[in-house]
């Protein structure tokens, strides 16, 4: 058993300094401002009685280190920032984002139960729901928008209300206060994907979510140059998803871990950078006549906009719009000249990909149809380049598509 809990969470400081300072320390040894990387794999014990009192969940040293797979130092310290971030009481780091929602469900059903989920999610996670984990879980996929239809699929099997909002790559919104009292009122977990809005636009777990999941890949590291995955939650939650870390062993690296602390000082400007840019560009599609719809919650003309104004302070990096055609959507990103064709999001640089092509290549052509997604939608992951060059870029390639 490993007990760990969360120190310095520095609740009642503004995002920003969060982003800085929470769950770090000036390194005692050596004085370093940044958290060091610890590439070590395993950790001495003084005595016996030190590792029979760390098998039992009371080691009393720095943190009960004793080996990398599920508790290490540079981990540690990330895993204290992005729970004050989010507002919970422990976090746990992974290798990816797949990998830290598959450890959480995992941790949170056994064979015969039943979860009921967004049916529009990133494509890895729809094909872990809805085929890798069907032979031991039943999943039903909603969709929440209508989140009064979750109550509809709830059974006595059920442990567990997965939504993802906004989704990817839509920006389809679940009302996060009526997903939690439908939780609540029939025991399960509510485990909120908090990817595309980040902490620093809304946080769930302050809504009545039980955990939420995290890729960091994206905005937390920001800079398309690290994978890895989060939860947070309750400190007994944390513990539980890391008993499971241990069996599972999807463990970040401390490399990743460091490049992800780097990437977290600079979320909360970065964000403010992304909405801004992303809400331009969002208008300027909104009025190109080659464009035939825009999806980003922070128009007026999203129809989940009012929503997204109660629960969200700011609405992300991510718009998806529809072209005419799949011919029109190819060649507008072949004209491209510097928005970058690639599939991940987040980043610094703005990337461009099609849906059906990419993130959610794991679905047949009648999942796509289920789920709304087809062949002329482009995903823009807007960076944080100058907006106006942006824009530029866009009108050209889509003049000449």
């Amino acid at each position: 058993m490993i007990t760990v809990s969360n120190q310095n969470q520095q609740v009642n400081h503004d995002i920003s300094t969060l982003c800085i300072h929470a769950g770090e320390k000036i390194d005692p040894t050596t004085k370093s401002v940044p958290t060091p990387i610890y590439p070590a794999s395993v950790y001495a014990f003084d005595s016996m009685s030190d590792l029979m009192a760390y098998n039992k969940g009371n080691w009393t040293g720095s943190e009960g280190y004793c080996y990398t797979r599920p508790l290490a130092p540079t981990q540690r310290v990330l895993e204290r920032k992005i729970a004050a971030l989010e507002g919970g009481e422990d976090a746990i780091v992974f290798s990816s984002g797949m990998a830290a929602i598959t450890t959480a469900i995992m941790t949170m059903v056994s064979e015969g139960d039943e979860i009921v989920s967004t049916d529009m999610l990133y494509g890895g996670v729809y094909t872990l729901f809805k085929h890798r984990l069907s032979s031991l879980v039943k999943t039903t996929l909603i969709d929440t928008r209508h989140i009064e239809r979750a109550e509809q699929a709830i059974s006595k099997k059920t442990k567990v209300l997965y939504v993802e909002t906004p989704s990817n790559p839509d920006n389809r919104l679940t009302d996060l206060g009526r997903a939690a009292e439908i939780a609540r009122k029939h025991d399960l977990k509510l485990v909120v994907d908090n990817t595309f809005a980040t902490p620093v636009n809304q946080t769930p777990l302050r809504t009545g979510a039980d955990a939420v999941v995290i890729s960091a890949s994206k905005y937390y590291g920001g800079h398309n140059d690290l994978l890895g995955g989060a939860v947070v939650g309750s400190a007994d939650l944390i513990n539980a998803v890391r008993k499971s870390l241990e069996i599972y062993g999807g463990t970040q690296s401390a490399f990743d871990a460091y490049l992800t602390l780097r990437g977290l000082k600079t979320l909360a400007v970065r964000m403010e950078k992304h909405n801004s840019n992303a809400m331009k560009l969002a208008e300027f599609l909104e009025t190109h006549r080659k464009v035939k719809k825009v999806y980003y919650p922070g128009l007026k003309s999203h129809p989940q906009h009012e929503l997204a104004k109660r629960q969200m302070r700011g609405y992300g990096g991510v718009i998806c719009f529809e072209l005419e055609s799949e011919k029109a959507a190819t060649a507008m990103i072949e004209n491209l000249k510097l928005i970058i064709h690639a599939e991940s999001l987040g980043g610094t640089e703005s990337l461009v990909s099609m849906p059906v092509y990419a993130s959610h290549w794991y679905l047949t052509k009648d999942e796509l149809a289920e789920v709304g997604l087809n062949n002329r939608m482009i995903r823009l992951s807007v960076g944080l380049e100058g907006a106006d060059d942006l824009i530029a870029d866009l009108n050209h390639a889509l003049s000449n598509a």
